[in-house]
C-alpha cells in the first residue's frame, strides 16, 4: 500500500500485488468494527433539545438549511476537509445520530454505504432518504473506484440543474417527518428554487464566454457540471488512484490539442501531478471546493474558472 497525505488524514492507493476487492474489503471490516464498538455506547445519553436532522456532506447542508429554516438543528456528518470517499464518524456524531429523525444522504459515497447500516442500528426510528431519488445518474459500468459504487458518480450536487432535484428530495422527506410544517418547507423550497434558477443563469453566462468545452481536473469532481453545460471535464486522478505516467501524457497531450489552459484542483489533494501538467502545457492551476458549504458561490466560481473571465 502507498500512502497519501490530504489534509492531515491518510488516504490508500493501491498498488503492487493488493487488489481493489482486497483494497475494499479491508476497509469496509476497518469501518464495520469501529461502528460496532461506538453504536451501543450512547443509550444513556441525555437527549438533545433540538430536533436533529443530518446529511452527508455539506452541500447538502446548505439546502436542507434553506427548506428547514429553525424547525430542524442540521448536523453534517463530513465536515471542511475530510473526504467523503473514507470519513468514519466520530462517537460524538453517533451519538447525536442516535437522536435524530432522519438522514439525508447523496446515496452512492463510499462512506454511506458503509455505515448507513451502523446509523439504523443506533436508531431504529431513523428515516433514510436519498438525495439523488429521480436524476439521471452518470453511470460507468467499467468503474472500479471504491468511492464511486455501482460505477455511479455520486457528485450530484456539483451542478445547478441537478440541485433542484436535490432540494425537492430533502422537501419530500421533511415532508414525511414534519407534515404540520409543510407550508413552510414550500415557501422555502420556493425560495431555493429561485436562488438555484438564479445561480443556472449566471453560470450559463459565464460558459458561454468559454473558448474551450473542456477543461482537466484532479479528481473528477465535476461531472454533472460538465454534462448539464455541455463540457468535457479531463480527470488526472483515473478510477480513484494515482494516475500512471501514460496517463499523464494522455492528459497532456489532450491539453496541448485542446488548447486547454486551465487545470482545477480541490484543495484536499496533492498537487504535484497537476504540476506536472501545467509545467508541460503552460496552463494555471486553479483551486475550486465543489464540497464548500456555500454552494452558489462555489457554482458561480467553478464558472467562472472554466470560462476564465476574471473575478
Amino acid at each position: 500500500m502507498r500512502e497519501l497525505r490530504r489534509d492531515g488524514e491518510t488516504h490508500s492507493c493501491v498498488s503492487g500485488n493488493e487488489s481493489m476487492k482486497e483494497f475494499r474489503m479491508k476497509r469496509l471490516l476497518g469501518y464495520l468494527f469501529i461502528g460496532i464498538m461506538i453504536s451501543g455506547c450512547f443509550s444513556d445519553a441525555p437527549k438533545s433539545k433540538h430536533k436533529v436532522i443530518f446529511v452527508s456532506i455539506l452541500p447538502l447542508k446548505y439546502f436542507a438549511d434553506k427548506i428547514v429554516g429553525s424547525n430542524f438543528k442540521v448536523e453534517v456528518t463530513v465536515p471542511p476537509g475530510a473526504g467523503p470517499e473514507t470519513y468514519a464518524p466520530t462517537p460524538k456524531q453517533m451519538m447525536m445520530l442516535s437522536e435524530a429523525q432522519a438522514y439525508f444522504s447523496i446515496g452512492y459515497l463510499g462512506f454511506e454505504q458503509v455505515w448507513l447500516e451502523n446509523y439504523r442500528s443506533s436508531n431504529p426510528n431513523l428515516k433514510v432518504f436519498a438525495t439523488s431519488k429521480r436524476i439521471d445518474l452518470i453511470k460507468d459500468e467499467h468503474q472500479d473506484d471504491p468511492e464511486h459504487l455501482k460505477g455511479v458518480d455520486p457528485h450530484i450536487w456539483s451542478s445547478p440543474k441537478t440541485a433542484r432535484l436535490i432540494a425537492e428530495n430533502i422537501y419530500n422527506g421533511m415532508m414525511q417527518i414534519d407534515p404540520e410544517n409543510g407550508d413552510t418547507y414550500l415557501k422555502n423550497l420556493n425560495a431555493l428554487f429561485a436562488e438555484i434558477a438564479k445561480t443556472d443563469s449566471t453560470v450559463t453566462e459565464l460558459l458561454a464566454r468559454t473558448s474551450s468545452k473542456k477543461f482537466i481536473i484532479f479528481h473528477p469532481a465535476l461531472g454533472y457540471f460538465a454534462r448539464d453545460y455541455g463540457l468535457e471535464q479531463l480527470s488526472i486522478e483515473f478510477e480513484g488512484k494515482v494516475p500512471s505516467p501514460k496517463h499523464l501524457q494522455t492528459i497532456i497531450d489532450a491539453a496541448k490539442s485542446g488548447q486547454i489552459r486551465i487545470v482545477l484542483i480541490q484543495k484536499e489533494f496533492d498537487k504535484r501531478n497537476a504540476e506536472i501538467i501545467a509545467r508541460e502545457t503552460g496552463s494555471q492551476i486553479l483551486q475550486i471546493d465543489p464540497l464548500d458549504y456555500n454552494w452558489p458561490d462555489q457554482m458561480i466560481d467553478i464558472a467562472r474558472k472554466i470560462s476564465g473571465v476574471p473575478q
